[in-house]
């Protein structure tokens, strides 16, 4: 199940057009809750420009530290 699907059944849900005694209809509901939870909880909500830009980031850091520790170790080996 997507993320729009699940938003689309709490919204149904919410509006009271769903009937919750047919057989199946409430696993269905508890599904599109945990899709949209782990949503939620992993940030599938938040804007993709903001990931993209936490992403770089990190990167960006990540490729410092990498630098930084692989020019350490050649200081460190050249032997005067």
């Amino acid at each position: 199940m997507t993320l729009d699907e699940a938003r689309l059944i709490e919204s149904q849900l919410e509006q009271g057009a769903l009937d919750l005694t047919l057989p199946g209809t409430q696993e269905i509901v508890a599904e599109a809750h945990r899709v949209r939870l782990k949503a939620t909880l992993w940030g599938a909500d938040r804007d993709d420009v903001r990931r993209k830009q936490v992403r770089g980031t990190v990167i960006v850091v990540c490729a410092f530290v990498v630098v930084t520790v692989f020019g350490l170790v050649a200081c460190l080996s050249v032997r005067p």
